[in-house]
C-alpha cells in the first residue's frame, strides 16, 4: 500500500509532466488519428506516389511507341524482329544475349 501512496503522491507533485506525459501517449499512440498511423499512412502514400510516377512513365514510353507504330509502317517490321524475333521465310535468324540486355528486358 505504502508503494501505492508513494505512487500517488509522486504523480500529484509532478502533475504537469504528468499530463504531458499523457498527453503524449494519447496524441502518439491511442488516438485514432495518432501521429504513428499518420507516418504510415504517409510512408503508403509515398509508395503509391511512385507507383503513379512509373505508371506515368511506361504510359510515355507506350504512347510514343504507339504514335511511332501508326506513323510507319517499318516500325512494326523493327519491333516484330526485335521483340518477337519473327523473320522472313528465305532468312535465318541468330539470337545473342547478354546477361544484361536478358534482365533488362524482364524488367520492362
Amino acid at each position: 500500500m505504502s508503494k501505492l501512496k508513494r505512487l500517488l503522491n509522486l504523480l500529484t507533485k509532478h502533475k504537469y509532466i504528468t499530463t504531458l506525459v499523457f498527453f503524449a501517449v494519447i496524441i502518439g499512440y491511442a488516438d485514432p488519428n495518432s501521429l504513428y498511423d499518420r507516418y504510415q499512412l504517409w510512408l503508403e502514400e509515398r509508395d503509391l506516389q511512385e507507383q503513379i510516377d512509373a505508371y506515368a512513365a511506361q504510359y510515355d514510353r507506350d504512347t510514343k511507341l504507339y504514335n511511332e507504330l501508326q506513323s510507319d509502317p517499318e516500325a512494326v517490321v523493327r519491333i516484330a524482329r526485335e521483340r518477337y524475333y519473327m523473320q522472313n521465310e528465305d532468312e535465318d535468324v541468330y539470337i545473342f544475349e547478354d546477361e544484361m540486355t536478358s534482365d533488362h528486358e524482364t524488367a520492362e
